[in-house]
């Protein structure tokens, strides 16, 4: 095939698969992370104050990412639900494009390009099935340019110093979402560097962009939101633990499997690795990094390595003929790697939420104001988003309170550190009685469960920790309990307005 005729193809083959998300994706509701961050920008062009109004434990550029849907959806008088996928959609198509653009300037044959692109689409568009709008998601839309860039080296296109620090730009808004997202380029550099000590590349102009980026995105953090430097980092440096996993929850996954026989494979053939594929695994192992330092297991945070060793396996199918071995068993262990890495979302399907139709069932008009005492983010979104509901707290879920009631419980802090894990808890309930007297919710879900979620099976009552403040009696007075549905007590305003 020419290469006109391979960027035709490769073009048709994007155009297929954006139309597919087209269609498929508005069926379903986004995450409930997304649905938050759309609910709570919205309030922040409204006036609200980051940090202040909205105490969110993610530094702010997610927020900005979000803007652009938010002002379209109320430009065109669309959800913000269908504005965001849209935005998505386009973001992926452009981030893929770009690839095209990279890819015909390279010297790769015909057969890698494919394989390549196969697995960015698939990267972009299916393996987020789930987690569509995701922090992993945007990034990976965002720096997958310049990560195959990146990785591909001297095999990659001869682009200006412009388009370089351009791609190196856009990478540095999807890597700043979460600082341990710079450890999966890192890992592509590093992994050059002990092939080839050729210490220049650090100096290549995107890395210089994205180094340039960091200290601005820094600056602007610290001029316009100082709140989350002086007070979001240290609370959640104390109390962000609990929602931690174990080691069993961490490591048991299919992705890490995947991992593994990456590993295996590339010991098994080091003499057929090659500066590209070398630069592949690098990735995988920072993005395998960046999943472990996290902590928590989940699965949107695995996104990143599934995503690389997806273009790990790309890259090696054209060629595997001239590895030495056994062909048919190097495929099988390929085919696993993408099974796991891949298979795993999609057999999860689109994004599911028990509690949202359940809890939905108790507010029967939109507009309602309401709010949910849970560590759980998926019991309040995205349920107030599709019951057109108004989320009347500060917080997503109080995220401070299990870590520093845990803390304390367990005595697990002496001194001085137990007193700010006091005064933790005394400024969260003061903040959720504040808006309770303030915003005076019509529907009140309160987490019940016996265990509940990240609160290490120490017992909790939401009720009882509220009533230490002398003036939630008083509002709790107005309210009447009206039902329950999966551990979650209902209680309604009978106060009137």
């Amino acid at each position: 095939m020419t290469g006109d005729g391979q960027v035709r193809t490769e073009i048709l083959a994007l155009a297929l698969t954006v139309v597919a998300a087209a269609l498929f994706f508005p069926w379903f509701p986004l995450n409930h992370d997304t649905s938050w961050y759309l609910l709570s920008t919205n309030n922040w062009l409204d006036g609200a104050s980051l940090y202040r109004d909205i105490m969110e434990i993610s530094p702010p550029l997610v927020f900005y990412h979000t803007v652009p849907s938010v002002l379209v959806s109320r430009f065109l008088g669309i959800s913000p639900e269908y504005s965001f996928i849209g935005y998505c959609i386009v973001l992926g198509a452009l981030s893929a494009a770009w690839i095209i653009r990279l890819l015909a300037g390279s010297v790769l044959a015909a057969a890698q390009r494919r394989t390549l692109f196969a697995a960015v689409l698939a990267a972009l568009f299916v393996l987020p099935i789930a987690e569509f709008g995701q922090r992993e998601h945007l990034m990976l839309m965002l720096a997958m340019p310049y990560l195959l860039m990146l990785a591909l080296g001297d095999q990659g296109p001869r682009c200006t110093p412009a388009e370089r620090i351009a791609i190196g730009l856009v990478a540095a808004l999807g890597l700043m979402l979460k600082p341990y997202f710079l450890l999966i380029p890192a890992g592509i550099v590093l992994a050059r560097l002990a092939r080839d000590r050729q210490w220049q590349r650090l100096f290549d102009w995107p890395n210089l962009a994205i180094g340039a980026a960091l200290p601005g995105y820094m600056g602007l953090i610290a001029l316009a939101h100082p709140a989350y430097l002086a007070d979001i980092v240290p609370t959640g440096r104390m109390v962000y633990s609990a929602y931690e996993t174990n080691a069993l929850g961490l490591w048991l996954r299919p992705e890490i499997g995947a991992a593994l026989i990456a590993t295996w494979i590339a010991l098994r053939h080091r003499a057929a690795l090659d500066p590209v594929l070398t630069a592949l695994l690098g990735g995988a192992a920072g993005a395998l990094a960046c999943y472990v330092i996290q902590h928590k297991g989940w699965d949107y945070h695995v996104l990143p390595l599934a995503a690389l060793l997806l273009l790990v396996v790309a890259w090696i199918v054209p060629q595997r003929r001239a590895w030495r071995g056994n062909d048919r068993l190097l495929a099988v262990l390929l085919g696993a790697v993408v099974l796991l890495a891949l298979g795993h979302q999609i057999a999860r399907g689109p994004y599911r939420n028990p509690l949202t139709d359940d809890l939905a069932a108790f507010v029967p008009e939109s507009g309602m104001r309401i709010t949910v005492m849970s560590a759980d983010f998926a019991a309040a979104f995205p349920m107030v988003n599709q019951v057109s509901g108004r989320w009347v707290s500060r917080y997503p879920v109080p995220w401070m309170v299990p870590g520093a009631h845990i803390r304390l419980q367990r005595g697990d802090c002496a001194g001085q550190v137990c007193r700010e894990l006091a005064e933790v808890l005394d400024r969260a309930r003061g903040n959720i009685v504040d808006d309770l007297i303030a915003y005076r919710p019509e529907r009140v879900f309160i987490d019940e469960n016996r265990r509940k979620l990240f609160f290490g099976g120490e017992p909790f009552d939401y009720l009882a920790f509220l009533r230490q403040d002398a003036r939630f009696s008083a509002a709790w007075s107005c309210y009447a309990r009206i039902g329950s549905r999966r551990g979650y007590g209902v209680w309604a305003r009978t106060c009137g307005a």
